[in-house]
């Protein structure tokens, strides 16, 4: 007799602990399937609160200055659909002359000693391609168009209170062969740009931040 109830006792517990394993398995795969059909879901572009940030480097050990432009246009092949239909093929176009990094001395400086160096009066970019939060986007400044992959993702701004379109990328200028406006830029900031190493540098690379506004 306890034998039987010992034998009994395991075949119960087994029983049991697989239940368990299928009710996780079951769970998962609601999960998983959730957040492909969030993926997927239709939105609608709003391009009020479009904006471009972008993080530039200074000094030895990489300090970051952040601004933004006051000024951008996105303009989309499809304004509703998936995030990837309303990004492929779209432009996002930002006249120089907002940058804005709330210093006007340093905007004056960056818009004459650097973008007019620079030979761009206009940032243009076109989305090539868009899928699965990769994408590679066709970059022309100073009368130079380069491929730049970017990633991407969907997140509600806790500021504006939006859905929003977040594209991540980042820039070197030497790419677009900007050494020159980079040199003349740093030459007139000069003391600006010094470290607490006594060495004047700007860095080549900037992170670029586009929000896209959506709504279901």
């Amino acid at each position: 007799m306890k034998y039987y109830f010992k034998h009994a006792f395991y075949w119960m517990l087994l029983f049991l602990l697989s239940s368990c394993k299928d009710s996780v398995e079951k769970t998962s795969n609601k999960i998983s399937v959730k957040n492909q059909v969030s993926k997927s879901k239709p939105y609608n572009l709003d391009t009020l609160g479009l904006s471009v940030e972008w993080t530039a480097y200074k000094f030895t050990n990489k300090v970051a200055v952040q601004g933004s432009f006051d000024s951008c246009t996105f303009e989309a092949k499809s304004t509703s659909g998936t995030v990837e239909k309303i990004l492929n093929k779209s432009t996002l176009s930002i006249p120089t002359a907002s940058v804005n990094s709330k210093h006007p001395i340093r905007d004056f400086k960056l818009f004459h000693c650097f973008f007019e160096a620079f030979n761009t009066s206009e940032i243009v970019g076109t989305i090539l391609k868009a899928k699965e939060g990769e994408g590679v986007f066709r970059l022309k400044m100073n009368s130079i168009s380069k491929r730049i992959p970017f990633t991407y993702s969907i997140l509600n701004d806790t500021i504006s209170k939006h859905n929003m379109i977040r594209l991540f990328t980042n820039i070197n200028l030497i790419d677009f062969k900007g050494e020159e406006a980079l040199t003349m830029l740093n030459t007139d900031c000069y003391e600006l740009y010094k470290g607490e190493d006594g060495v004047s540098k700007l860095w080549p690379d900037v992170d670029v931040v586009i929000k896209i506004p959506i709504k279901p």
